[in-house]
């Protein structure tokens, strides 16, 4: 199918990522902008009590339908629907595999309609933080910049003895997990000189050594190995609390811990037994609960480098989402090779797993 003249929905709505009301223009003007290049869009608010019915009535006409990003829409869009859209060629959207009270796969699937989700499209921002943080956690750099706001000036050293510290270089790291955000973690890491171990059950050992990792057969041994542990994975039913008391007991006294996936998959009292008794030091973005509670004890804890959710929390992040989901599903319609296809393996990934509560 030609890419000219394309007729392509925008559901599109207003709330913001942190807790204010912004227009949803900022996430998706550059998406739209190119969609408008193909075709006509039509922008149906989410907010609107009337958009259901607005979506009923486009939808036989439409090419494509697009999500503004993060955001799965209150309604099924059941066979019925999708009968009434013979020219529907790609969904697109930024889920983070949590579609399926929207949409089915396998009703998408029959009629030839391909799902796009962008979830993956925030994951080198986020791989760039869970840098960002290693190297703080290695400098205390936030203690120094707390230090000089209030007026005080260093020890007699800044070194931070009984813990893992210093330069990056020659570290050994370990990835808990080698999805999309510890692959683009080891590539950021990879002038570094750091001996790299990995554990994750789909990575074999032949597979561990062709990408430079070392491969351990749990994450007990993976820790052991490791002055610095980052942990990426996903909160699946299989790995929820995967990081429990015998992974951090198998940690080095004062190693490293990096968390920016869930805490749902961290056994979280032993995390913080291990801070207090295994002098361990951990960067945490993400928690139980969130917004955190302002007396948690760890917000004041000296080896915790505690951050509100904020490794994809940036309006550029959720912009790119939402352009790749356009890019994406042009591409469909081109016949072009597209990125972030969904499955059925995505569609069955966190089924019956509670998403980490989000402000909104």
């Amino acid at each position: 199918m030609a890419s000219r003249n394309l007729n392509t929905i925008i559901l599109s709505d207003p709330r913001s990522f942190s807790g204010q009301t912004q227009p949803s223009d900022d996430y998706i003007k550059r998406g739209a902008d190119l969609l408008e290049t193909e075709g006509t869009t039509t922008t149906i608010a989410l907010s609107d009590p009337s958009w259901r019915e607005e979506l009923r009535s486009a939808l036989p006409s439409a090419d494509l339908l697009l999500v503004s990003p993060w955001r799965s829409p209150d309604i099924l869009i059941d066979g019925a629907m999708l009968d009434s859209a013979p020219r529907l060629k790609a969904i697109g959207g930024t889920f983070d595999n949590r579609f399926t009270t929207f949409v089915s796969i396998d009703e998408l699937t029959e009629r030839g309609i391909v799902l796009v989700d962008t979830s993956r499209s925030m994951t080198p921002t986020v791989a760039e933080f869970a840098l960002a943080q290693t190297l703080n956690l290695l400098r205390d750099i936030p203690s120094a910049v707390a230090l000089m706001r209030a007026g005080g000036w260093k020890r007699s050293s800044w070194d931070s003895f009984g813990h893992v510290y210093g330069d990056l270089a020659g570290k050994k790291i370990g990835l808990a997990g080698y999805g999309s955000i510890n692959r683009r973690y080891h590539e950021l890491i990879s002038g570094f000189g750091c001996p790299t171990a990995v554990y994750d059950p789909i990575l074999d050992k032949s597979g561990a050594e062709q990408l430079g990792l070392t491969y351990t057969d749990s994450l007990e041994e993976l820790a052991a190995a490791s002055e610095i542990f980052v942990v990426g994975i996903p909160p699946l039913k299989s790995s929820l609390r995967a990081i429990d008391k015998t992974v951090f007991d198998a940690l080095p006294v004062g190693s490293l811990f990096v968390l920016v996936s869930r805490m749902a998959v961290v056994d979280e009292p032993a995390l913080w037994d291990a801070v207090d008794n295994r002098r361990l030091r951990a960067a945490i973005d993400v928690f139980s609960t969130e917004p955190v509670p302002p007396d948690a004890p760890f917000r004041f804890h000296p080896n915790v480098l505690p951050t509100p959710h904020i490794a994809g929390e940036a309006s550029y992040c959720h912009e790119r989402c939402f352009y790749d989901a356009c890019l994406g599903c042009l591409a469909v319609i081109k016949g072009q090779p597209r990125r972030f296809e969904a499955t059925r393996i995505d569609a069955t990934m966190y089924m019956g797993v509670a998403q980490n509560p989000k402000p909104q």
